[in-house]
């Protein structure tokens, strides 16, 4: 659809917070819970029974490996099949274990996603030069880097250790490309 081609390249997260920054007070549930519900609510697309049809989803491999090649986008093959994801690979943010995602023990989770982009095959940096320390020490070549940080001088000393979970860290290719809504109805 039109929609699927206008989107720029960019990232979004889950959960969103109404003001600029996601505030909770630790200790208190009823702080964080509309958070926990985004979550939840974003993930269950990502349920192991949710993708169990054969015709609908296919396992992609089990580390970063390159594009999966499902043909050419005008091509006449019709409705891909989508990767699985497994929400395990999110590890202690995968809502399996702790089902306040991190929130209860004052260390949430933020579930980050690359914009769909019809046709779009994200790039690995080829030189890790340009990149931050962190961030050329766990650079991997079928894997689309992820780094975070803070945003201003005076939060510096308030985050924590950040972890990242998935597989590779990051944005592995086998996910890519997307073929937009109609041939790729059940892309995650």
């Amino acid at each position: 659809t039109y929609q699927d081609r206008v989107a720029p390249p960019g990232l979004s997260h889950t959960p969103r917070s109404l003001k600029s920054e996601i505030a909770f007070k630790l200790g208190s549930p009823e702080s964080y819970q509309d958070y926990v519900d985004a979550v939840n609510t974003f993930l269950k697309a990502y349920d192991d029974d949710k993708q169990t049809d054969q015709k609908k989803f296919e396992d992609c491999a089990d580390v970063p490996a390159e594009y999966m090649n499902r043909g050419e986008l005008e091509s006449k093959d019709g409705v891909r099949k989508a990767c699985r994801f497994k929400r395990s690979l999110l590890g202690d943010c995968s809502g399996l274990t702790d089902t306040t995602y991190g929130f209860s023990e004052g260390k949430p989770c933020l579930i980050v996603k690359l914009n769909r982009i019809v046709s779009f095959k994200p790039r690995p940096p080829v030189s890790a030069t340009t990149l931050p320390a962190a961030v050329q020490a766990k650079l991997q070549p079928y894997v689309i880097p992820i780094h975070c940080t803070h945003r201003r001088e005076e939060d510096l000393g308030k985050i924590g250790p950040i972890e990242y979970f998935g597989l590779g860290g990051g944005f592995p290719l086998q996910y890519y490309p997307y073929y937009g809504k109609l041939l790729h109805p059940h892309y995650l």
